[in-house]
């Protein structure tokens, strides 16, 4: 699928010029069929066989070419053929000579061919409108001067990276809804070649099997609400307490839950699809800034211990801690789940006592921190610079580019309480 979508414009020019030679095909076909009705037409009264190898082959043509319509998944094709078929039982019936259904069937097909192309050019000059270059240097540009020290990972967190590569990887590679054939769609938006875009927007000649317009489109970031709303000087909820944050006891955390968490949640923070088309990082396009899309309800619980009697932890927050665009990391405050598209402009305040420690950690190459105070756990987990990132962030691979940090709540000792 990859190569197939790094040549697609020569393949699409094969195409084009193989769907050419299937319309004069079914046009030859249709004049053929007319002529032999007009000659059995003029053939004095008798009786005629049953039964005949020319006449069979006659019968065959307009199944046999719809047939061959689908199989190449061709409106053009299909659409000609109908129309030849309509045009053919009208002008038996008129009785038409078969120069003037030539004639009449010619223009027919000109106009089909001018109608399918006309709607490429203009489906594809909307799609440049919809989709122009941008430059994501002034996304990715610090306010400040930074000094990134060299990335460093523990085995487990290499771990964690290799595999959220690989799956990185399959949501690149997947055939119909991937990256890469989104990719190539939005290189053919911005082609030069008008035939490529009446090849695979007017002629739909084999449609599945390449880039079009359609597969460019992405839906529009979702919006979730964080769990529970941070009130304005809320100490509760930023973990400033005189009580010390502890490791949580051997055994009795939900590690492996909260680290499927974490990991579904950073690939749908960089889910390939939304990459769009990196030309260059003066041009982009396509490009959906990153954000939390699929999170569910479902995900918000998690518990500690099933063989304990289940004691469960409510998600409160997600926050997201940013590391490139000041020397000082920051924490973007917003009533939402992160969205960098809303996060831009949003107030950050200043780590709290827990990011501190748990910040230093990651640095150090862990992947997930995981400390509780009474009936609160925080968590924070790392995004790293994967493999796919060097398409845009021009840092090592393992690379710090920022964290999520987690609030969650013992909701045992809530319901005990109440």
């Amino acid at each position: 699928m990859n190569d197939l979508m790094n040549n697609w414009a020569e393949r699409y020019t094969g195409r084009f010029i193989a769907l050419m030679v299937a319309s004069v095909i079914i046009q030859v076909c249709v004049f053929g069929l007319y002529a032999r009705l007009q000659r059995r037409r003029e053939q004095p009264d008798g009786p005629r066989p049953r039964f005949t190898i020319g006449g069979a082959a006659a019968g065959a043509v307009f199944p046999l070419l719809l047939v061959i319509s689908v199989v190449l998944m061709s409106w053009f094709l299909l659409i000609q053929t109908l129309a030849l078929l309509v045009l053919t039982l009208l002008s038996n019936r008129l009785r038409w000579p078969p120069k003037r259904f030539v004639v009449v069937a010619s223009m027919l097909v000109v106009l089909i061919i001018a109608a399918a192309g006309g709607q490429g050019v203009i489906r594809a000059e909307q799609a440049r409108r919809e989709y122009p270059f941008e430059s994501l240097t002034d996304r990715l540009q610090p306010t400040d001067q930074l000094v990134l020290a060299s990335p460093k990972l523990t085995e487990s967190s290499e771990v964690v990276l290799q595999r959220a590569e690989k799956e990185l990887d399959r949501l690149q590679e997947n055939t119909f809804g991937g990256y890469i054939r989104r990719r190539a769609s939005l290189e053919m938006v911005h082609a030069t070649q008008v035939l490529n875009f009446i090849t695979s927007e007017g002629f739909g000649f084999g449609r599945m099997l390449g880039p079009d317009i359609d597969s460019a489109r992405i839906d529009q970031l979702r919006k979730w609400r964080q769990p529970v709303a941070l009130q304005s000087g809320d100490a509760d909820s930023t973990g400033e307490k005189s009580e010390p944050w502890l490791p949580l006891r051997p055994g009795a955390s939900p590690r492996r839950p909260l680290r499927s968490l974490h990991e579904a949640l950073l690939l749908d923070f960089a889910n390939p699809r939304t990459y769009g088309w990196v030309r260059d990082l003066e041009h982009v396009t396509g490009f959906r800034p990153h954000g939390l899309d699929r999170f569910e309800p479902s995900t918000r619980e998690f518990e500690v211990d099933k063989q304990g009697g289940g004691s469960g932890w409510q998600l409160e927050r997600i926050e997201l801690v940013s590391l490139l665009k000041t020397a000082t990391p920051k924490v973007y405050v917003s009533d939402n789940l992160p969205r960098m598209d809303e996060l831009a402009g949003s107030e950050r305040r200043s780590l709290d006592g827990f990011e501190t420690i748990a910040l230093r950690e990651l640095h150090d190459g862990k992947t997930l921190v995981i400390r509780r105070q009474g009936d609160r756990m925080r968590m924070m987990g790392a995004l790293r610079s994967a493999r796919q990132c060097s398409l845009c962030h021009e840092v090592p691979r393992g690379t710090l580019l920022g964290a999520f940090s987690y609030c969650f709540r013992d909701q045992t000792s809530a319901r005990s309480s109440e």
